[in-house]
């Protein structure tokens, strides 16, 4: 068990972080500069908060309150495993050295190194220097690394962002798989939407120093909070728009003159809301096909190939915004083929009911 709790200001940034996460690999996912590495640097003992507590497995590591620090152990008593973006190993070591650093002045050194290099099918490489190992190669010492002290927790920040796809697919299961055998808590840092649903039991999005939703992959992606979360997590559809009617059933909206049916709310009729609906939601209708909910006209005003899928972006007809579009639609390639939108530009979508989301007005940001 992992729980922070505390704050940090740095410089004209503050960190006001509050997360419990229990043997998961739990991912930090954010824009640069939201405060993720900053989360990782107070959790290892390289940043001190200014107050608040951090527990790992019942330990306190760190404790101040009143502008007092009661506890903080140094980064080397905390046993926890840290991956660098860039590694950081020794240039000048070999694997093995590298490996067995964090473990100087420790017993049985050699067959602790030699364990973790096999675990991470290394140890055909002990004797060689980073500089005659390949990108993935030299993730795995820096892994091995953090994993042969021990840890309570590993810490990984970005630790994938510079290899080849096939490389960092391959890395990210077994990691996977690794964590299921040691039961090892994990956080995962990244900016990217398929790593940290790759890798993820839980997603915590972190925006501007907060948490500002935390909860199971699926439940991020398709029920966030704040318009923030929304946007993050490829939400490109978000609308503003206001209650004509809520019940159990079914609520409806006025949105620039339409009429938009989403799921059902207690949202007061005359209050605001907000409503998204994820690109590769949007229904293309066959023409004639009106049996579909919330029905729209109107014609591709550009397109973007994304390889094995499209983004269409599409125009309302009788649009009141002053945007290029109204809708952006994402899909596979073969769907794009059938409807023939090569040569077809004009056609109907459906928004279909339960695939809109609605975020209140007054919905906030934070939670634990």
């Amino acid at each position: 068990m992992v729980r922070l709790d505390f704050r940090k200001r740095i410089g004209d940034f503050h960190l006001d972080v509050s997360l419990d996460m229990g043997e998961e690999v739990m991912v930090l996912f954010g824009p640069s500069g939201s405060g993720k590495t900053s989360i990782l640097s107070c959790l290892a003992g390289l940043l001190a908060p200014d107050e608040g507590h951090i527990t790992v497995n019942g330990d306190v590591v760190f404790e101040a309150t009143g502008g007092r620090v009661l506890r903080n152990l140094p980064p080397q008593k905390r046993r926890v495993g840290y991956v660098f973006q860039d590694y950081a190993l020794f240039p000048h070591m070999t694997v093995a050295q590298n490996v067995a650093y964090g473990l100087r002045g420790q017993p049985d050194v050699p067959p602790r190194v030699e364990a973790v290099l096999k675990t991470m099918r290394l140890e055909d490489m002990a004797g060689r220097y980073p500089h005659q190992l390949s990108g993935g190669q030299q993730q795995r010492v820096a892994i091995a690394r953090a994993l042969v002290v021990q840890p309570r927790v590993l810490l990984l920040d970005e630790p994938f962002s510079a290899l080849d796809t096939m490389v960092r697919d391959r890395l990210q299961h077994e990691l996977v798989v690794l964590q299921e055998e040691w039961l090892l808590p994990i956080i995962y840092v990244t900016h990217s939407l398929g790593d940290a649903f790759a890798m993820g039991h839980r997603i915590a999005v972190v925006n501007e120093g907060r948490i500002e939703q935390v909860g199971p992959k699926e439940e991020i992606l398709n029920c966030p909070r704040s318009r923030a979360v929304a946007r993050f997590t490829g939400t490109r559809n978000i609308y503003e728009a206001q209650v004509l009617e809520a019940t159990p059933q079914a609520t409806t909206l006025s949105w620039e003159g339409r009429s938009v049916v989403a799921p059902g709310s207690t949202l007061a009729p005359g209050s605001g809301v907000t409503f998204c609906i994820r690109p590769e939601q949007v229904m293309l209708l066959r023409e004639g096909d009106d049996s579909k909910e919330n029905v729209f006209r109107g014609e591709i005003a550009n397109e973007v190939s994304r390889g094995p899928s499209i983004s269409l972006f599409f125009r309302l007809d009788g649009g009141q915004s002053q945007d290029d579009y109204d809708l952006e639609i994402s899909l596979p390639i073969h769907v794009y083929a059938r409807f023939h939108l090569d040569t077809q530009k004009r056609l109907a979508v459906s928004l279909k009911k339960e695939a809109i989301h609605l975020i209140p007005e007054a919905s906030q940001g934070r939670h634990r």
